[in-house]
C-alpha cells in the first residue's frame, strides 16, 4: 500500500526484502497496476524504461537516488547474523521521503532508537494480518 502512494514526480519508491520471489512479486504487482517498475535481485535484472518504482532484494537496494517512499520488509532480520548488515544499510542509508518498515513487532524498539538517533521522526502503526496464519500438519 505504502508504494502505491510514492509519486513519481518526486521520486517514486522502492521494495526491499528478503526473498528474490517476495521482489518479483512487487514487481508484477506493480506493473499490472500500470506503474513501471524495475526489479533487480542477485540473480537477475529486469529494468523497466521510465521506471518510477524499483523492487528489489535487500541487498540489491539502490540507496540514491532519492525515493519519495521506500519499503524495508522483514525488519526483524536486521539481528540476523548473516544478513542483518543489509537491513543495516538500508535502514540508515535509504534516502526518503518516508521509510515504510514492516515485520515483527520485536524490531519496533530498535528501530524507534535509530530513528531518534538519526533525528528522524518514528511513528508504529501496526495492522491486522489480511491472511490468517494456518500451521500445517506433520
Amino acid at each position: 500500500e505504502a508504494l502505491k502512494r510514492a509519486d513519481p514526480a518526486k521520486g517514486g519508491g522502492v521494495y526491499a526484502g528478503p526473498l528474490r520471489l517476495l521482489a518479483l512479486e512487487v514487481y508484477e504487482r506493480m506493473n499490472r497496476a500500470g506503474v513501471y517498475c524495475s526489479l533487480a535481485t542477485g540473480q537477475e535484472r529486469r529494468d523497466v524504461p521510465f521506471a518510477t518504482h524499483n523492487s528489489c532484494t535487500i541487498e540489491m537496494v539502490a540507496l540514491r537516488p532519492r525515493w519519495d517512499v521506500a519499503v524495508v520488509d522483514e525488519i526483524q532480520l536486521l539481528g540476523d547474523a548473516h544478513r542483518g548488515h543489509s537491513w543495516t544499510r538500508a535502514l540508515l542509508g535509504l534516502d526518503a521521503r518516508e521509510i515504510h518498515v514492516c515485520g515483527a513487532l520485536d524490531a519496533a524498539e530498535l528501530v524507534e532508537k535509530l530513528a531518534k538517533r538519526c533525528g528522524d521522526d518514528f511513528e508504529l502503526k501496526t495492522y491486522d494480518r489480511l491472511t490468517p496464519l494456518k500451521c500445517l500438519g506433520a
